[in-house]
């Protein structure tokens, strides 16, 4: 585990950060050495030319003060003022700067300051007096102080190059420190990452080289399976895949140095291939649908992806496409056309088979609606008959008395109402105005049964009612409402004569809760096989003969319940027959629909 530690310790990588601390550390010292260099420069060489000009002003002011004499002007006298207060700036500034004790010793000790400034005062008593025997006492202290200029002078310039010496050395040192970190750089960092680069060089090409050869794998199973080409920027083509070989017909030899349109089909517009030059030349991607030709004269389609190629400097070079095979797809989009065509027949068809299965429908329910009134009929035309044939007889046998005579004319009478009562009944029925209004469902029910019990009766069907005596109110048509009760009792009555049941029965009960009303039809004629009653309530299925029945019965008494009344209805077997149940919500559980 230690040796671990240590070999991270020392890695090629964790030398990096001392060599780096290192490195920012000398290159401190060398930034500061220069600047302190620069600075020493710049200030020691304006003192030494400030020492050297008060050396220059000691003797000029003598020769300014003489011409001041000899020429009493304001020019004069300014020019005079004018080096006189830069003697004192001067020397002020030198006073500012004692960088040695031989400085201080010349200033203090040997009294330069204090000679100075009486240097200055004589001048100024000259210019307030103008004496000329001050001159001479300017020229004696100007010769007397002149060398003591000099030496301030060689002391600054000694100091100077002393401290340039100093600087000299410690740059030196900071050289031979960075060319010695420089040479272990060279030994801990340089040479093993070279090293490192050289093997890493050689992996890198080795994993290159396995990529490469990875990548021509994926290349040459693209080019079994992608429709792939490129072209110059004439169109002329300079790489063709196997996929694309294969489902042109061509060979790569006959692709390459052709024109792309060696490939196009008849069918494909110009104006197509117009925009997508335009589109590539501009340098955009252009997608597209194309129908090609093959070399047998055959056609496939492609969705095609073309885009501009380009060189290293961004200059276009030529145009790659990518194409996927749609043909299956476009053979699916012809045959779906076709296929829309044959559905729009078929439901034309259909639509004609409909209506003229309604048509029959409605025919079928008129020949039964003329059944129930010949039944209705038969019994008072009976009587009427009868009655008449009495009458002539005994009118023949001089037996007939007024009282019977009129007695007799009064039953015709009142048979006579009752066929009229029956007729207004089926036309009121047949003629109903099929619009919504409010209505008794129980009273609809008592009239619908009523339509069809002498039928009943002269089958010897048996009615039996439950009804709710509470009266539930329902907003709808009532011509559906009676049509979907009868189409529910029309079928029973056929099952119960088909089969010839014993003591046939339908029992019609309706029940009211608190939100519904649920009406019940129930037969005894053994119930409906569990292999059909399932599909009693879809559109066509019957299993009566053509003649008598078209399966759009109970199919539209479904729709009515279920659409407009939103209820729902049902068929389900019991122990004796085919029980049918209808639900309907009350008025205000429920909207209010047309259909």
């Amino acid at each position: 585990m230690a040796n671990i530690n240590n070999i991270k310790m020392f890695s090629l990588r964790n030398r990096y950060i001392p060599a780096l601390i290192i490195i920012f550390i000398v290159s401190s010292f060398a930034y500061i050495n220069v600047k302190d260099i620069m600075s020493s420069i710049k200030n020691d060489g304006k003192i030494i030319n400030i020492s050297g000009r008060q050396r220059m002003l000691s003797q000029r002011l003598v020769l300014l003060a003489q011409n001041y004499l000899d020429n009493p002007n304001i020019k004069t006298k300014q020019i005079l003022n004018e080096n006189l207060s830069l003697l004192s700036t001067s020397h002020e500034f030198l006073l500012e700067h004692i960088y040695s004790q031989k400085l201080d010793d010349l200033f203090f000790k040997d009294k330069l300051d204090e000679e100075v400034k009486t240097y200055a005062s004589l001048f100024e008593q000259l210019i307030l007096t103008n004496n000329k025997n001050l001159l001479i006492e300017l020229r004696k202290t100007s010769q007397y102080i002149l060398p003591k200029f000099e030496e301030v002078v060689k002391e600054y310039e000694r100091i100077d190059k002393e401290k340039l010496e100093k600087l000299e050395r410690k740059e030196l040192m900071i050289l031979l420190l960075t060319i010695f970190v420089l040479f272990l750089e060279a030994i801990f960092i340089f040479y093993p990452a070279s090293k490192k680069i050289r093997k890493n060089t050689n992996e890198l090409e080795a994993l290159v080289l396995d990529k490469t050869k990875e990548l021509q794998k994926s290349i040459d199973i693209i080019s079994n399976y992608v429709i792939y080409s490129r072209t110059d920027l004439k169109g002329k083509i300079t790489y063709a895949s196997n996929a694309f070989c294969e489902t042109s017909g061509f060979s790569r030899d006959e692709l390459i140095g052709q024109p792309h349109n060696i490939v196009r089909h008849e069918d494909m517009p110009s104006i197509a291939f117009e925009q997508m030059w335009d589109t590539i030349k501009s340098g955009k991607i252009w997608k597209g649908e194309v129908k090609n030709k093959t070399k047998s004269g055959g056609f496939y389609w492609v969705d095609a992806n073309i885009s501009p190629e380009y060189d290293t400097k961004g200059n276009q070079i030529g145009y790659a496409g990518v194409r996927l095979n749609i043909t299956s797809k476009k053979k699916i989009e012809e045959l779906n056309k076709n296929l829309e065509k044959r559905v729009l027949e078929e439901v034309e068809k259909n639509r004609e088979k409909d209506k003229q299965l309604h048509e029959q429908a409605k025919m079928i329910q008129m020949s039964e609606l003329i059944g129930n009134i010949a039944h209705q009929w038969r019994q008072p035309l009976s009587f009427i008959s009868t009655s008449v044939s009495g009458l002539k007889l005994q009118k023949e046998l001089n037996m007939l008395s007024d009282d019977d005579y009129y007695k007799t004319l009064d039953n015709i009478i009142s048979k006579t109402q009752e066929l009229s009562k029956t007729i207004d009944t089926f036309s009121s029925f047949i003629k109903e105005d099929n619009t919504k209004t409010l209505f008794i469902l129980q009273e609809r029910v008592e009239q619908t049964i009523n339509i069809i019990s002498n039928t009943l009766e002269n089958h010897k069907i048996k009615i039996e009612k439950n009804f709710d005596k509470e009266p539930f109110e329902i907003y709808a048509r009532p011509y559906l409402v009676s049509q979907a009760i009868l189409n529910i009792i029309t079928n029973s009555k056929d099952i119960l004569i088909e089969k010839q049941i014993l003591n046939p029965v339908i029992k019609i009960c309706i029940k009211r809760s608190k939100d519904k009303v649920k009406i019940i039809i129930e037969d005894n004629a053994g119930g409906i096989d569990a292999n059909i009653i399932d599909k009693v309530f879809e559109p066509y299925f019957t299993t009566k003969h053509q003649s008598q029945g078209t399966g759009m019965g109970l199919h539209n008494s479904y729709n009515f319940i279920v659409k407009e009344l939103q209820g729902m209805i049902y068929v389900k077997n019991s122990d004796i027959g085919a029980v049918f149940v209808i639900n309907i919500p009350c008025e205000e559980n429920r909207k209010t629909l047309d259909i």
